[in-house]
């Protein structure tokens, strides 16, 4: 269901796949050097087909994200900074898109469980906000009117995945993550 890049190579192909989907929409490309989380999103058959990154989410102002949106005057979130963090590089490769972004938003729910993450801020395209909103949804909160961003109008917006981790039942959409799945000894 998902690579965690841990190597340059596998940094290459979530470079190539996000960039890819970037560019296809006209967005202007943006390549940040900062710790992140970042995984490969895989299909049924092990093809890589999309990415999702985890930013540490910081309350400085000149933090690119801020810049876009104060998220760093909501004050719930400044209440407690260490329970949020900034998801980027969402993406599905064209020919790949519809039940993989399942396969996407489980990987989400796996991670900000692991992490015990209460809230994530992003960017939404208008498209995907719509989707998230009224086909998975996704308790979400749109914090602002549409803005003009790199090339496309986004809106900036926090999601609330405790709200999903705490009531799994109630998301059919979840995928079931193999990860956890220990490799048969083939000597014993």
């Amino acid at each position: 269901m998902y690579i965690k890049v841990d190597s340059l190579a596998l940094l290459n192909s979530f470079n190539e796949i996000w960039m890819d989907c970037w560019l296809e929409k006209g967005f202007v490309l943006e390549n940040e050097d900062i710790q992140s989380d970042r995984f490969i999103i895989t299909d049924a058959q092990n093809q890589n087909v999309g990415t999702i990154e985890f930013k540490p989410y910081s309350l400085d102002s000149q933090n690119n994200i801020n810049t876009v949106f104060p998220f760093h005057s909501v004050e719930y979130l400044t209440s407690n900074p260490s329970a949020v963090v900034e998801i980027d590089k969402v993406a599905i490769l064209k020919q790949y898109r519809g039940k993989n972004l399942e396969r996407l938003l489980s990987v989400f729910v796996e991670y900000t469980e692991q992490h015990n993450v209460e809230y994530c801020v992003v960017l939404l395209e208008r498209v995907f906000y719509k989707a998230l909103r009224n086909v998975y949804k996704i308790p979400l909160q749109a914090v602002s009117d549409k803005i003009y961003y790199k090339g496309d109008y986004v809106i900036p917006s926090i999601l609330f995945p405790k709200e999903i981790y705490q009531n799994k039942h109630m998301y059919s959409w979840i995928v079931k993550s193999q990860q956890e799945k220990k490799r048969k000894l083939i000597f014993t």
